[in-house]
C-alpha cells in the first residue's frame, strides 16, 4: 500500500512493462531525478532498463513543470497569472491559462459558485490581517465586492477583469492539472504503469504488479485505502493552510469566511484535475450544497470525513 499526504512537491512513480522488458534478460533500473518543484524539493522516479532515455524523460517531465508554474504561479514574479492579477488583462494569453480559466468557468457555474478563482483578494486578506479582527473585518467588506467568476471576461485574444483590483487564484485547480500534464507526457513517451503526485494524483494504468494502486490517506479513518486504477484522486481540508486556529485558506466565497462543515473531502474522477476542483468546491460548501454538487457529478466517488 502506497500512503500519501496532500503534500506541495511532487513525486512520480512510473514503470514501462512492453513487451520487451518482460523478457528474463532485460531488468528494469531505477532513475531518480530531484529538484524543485512549485516551491518545494521535489522527486521523480522511473523504472527502465534504458537509463538514458529515463533520464531524457525526466528532463522533459521537469522542463513541462517549469513552463507550467510559469504560468500558473503566483509565486514567479513574471509569470503568466501574475501579470494579470497585476494589470487586470493579459493578452494573447497562453492555451493552458485559458482552458484553465474556461474550466473553472464552468465549474463554477455548476456548483452555483462553490467554485470561484476570484477568491485571491480575500485570500490574500485573510493571510494579511487573520490577527487583527477589526481591521480584518473591515479589509474583507473592502474586498468582497471583487470576488465572483462572472466578472472575468475570457477569449483566445485576452482575460480582462470588469473590476478593478481583482485577482485569481489557480491553486485549487492547478496542482491537478500539472498532475495530467505530467501523466500525458509519460504515456507519450511509452510508460504505461505511472502513479504521479504533484498533491494531487494520477494513476495511469494499474500498479506493475498487475493490481490496483491502493492509496491510503489520513484523513479516512474508517477507509484502509482507495483503490486507482486510470483514475486521479484529490484531498481539501483546513488542515492544508492555517493562518492561526480560526482562519484557514477554504474560503466559503459567498459569505466570505472560512468554513468548517466538514474535516476533509476526498475526490476520485476521471482526471486529477476534475477531482482537484471539486475536491475544493465541495469542502467549502454547505451539506445542501454539497449534495447538490455530488448529484451533478453522478460518476465521481466523494469521500468526506
Amino acid at each position: 500500500m502506497i500512503k500519501i499526504s496532500r503534500r506541495k512537491f511532487l513525486s512520480v512513480s512510473a514503470v514501462c512493462i512492453g513487451s520487451q522488458l518482460l523478457a528474463k534478460d532485460i531488468k528494469n533500473k531505477k532513475i531518480t531525478w530531484e529538484g524543485i518543484a512549485l516551491g518545494a524539493p521535489s522527486s521523480m522516479t522511473l523504472y527502465h532498463h534504458n537509463i538514458s532515455y529515463a533520464k531524457n524523460v525526466l528532463k522533459k517531465c521537469e522542463l513541462e513543470i517549469i513552463r507550467l508554474e510559469n504560468i500558473f504561479s503566483l509565486y514567479r514574479k513574471n509569470s503568466s497569472i501574475n501579470q494579470l492579477n497585476k494589470n487586470g488583462y493579459l493578452n494573447n494569453p497562453p492555451k493552458e491559462l485559458l482552458e484553465l480559466i474556461t474550466f473553472s468557468n464552468l465549474i463554477s457555474k455548476q456548483t452555483k459558485g462553490a467554485f470561484d478563482i476570484s477568491i485571491q483578494p480575500l485570500w490574500q486578506v485573510y493571510s494579511k490581517y487573520h490577527n487583527n479582527e477589526k481591521i480584518l473585518k473591515q479589509k474583507v467588506e473592502e474586498v468582497k465586492k471583487l470576488v465572483s467568476y462572472k466578472n472575468i471576461s475570457f477569449n483566445e485574444n485576452q482575460i480582462s477583469f470588469k473590476e478593478k483590483n481583482m485577482a485569481i487564484t489557480l491553486n485549487g485547480i492547478a496542482q491537478g492539472y500539472i498532475s495530467d500534464k505530467i501523466s500525458q507526457l509519460l504515456k507519450k513517451e511509452g510508460f504505461t504503469n505511472v502513479l504521479v503526485d504533484l498533491g494531487e494524483i494520477n494513476a495511469l494504468g494499474q500498479h506493475p504488479a498487475k493490481r490496483d494502486w491502493n492509496i491510503s490517506t489520513p484523513y479516512l479513518n474508517d477507509l484502509k485505502y482507495i483503490p486507482l486504477n486510470n483514475k486521479a484522486m484529490a484531498s481539501s481540508g483546513a488542515y492544508g493552510t492555517r493562518f492561526n486556529e480560526k482562519y484557514h485558506h477554504l474560503i466559503n466565497a459567498k459569505k466570505a469566511v472560512s468554513v468548517d462543515y466538514i474535516n476533509s473531502v476526498t475526490v476520485v474522477a476521471s482526471s486529477a484535475t476534475l477531482a482537484d476542483v471539486l475536491a475544493t468546491a465541495i469542502a467549502v460548501s454547505s451539506k445542501s450544497r454539497r449534495e447538490k454538487i455530488m448529484k451533478t457529478y453522478p460518476k465521481v466517488k466523494v469521500y468526506l470525513s
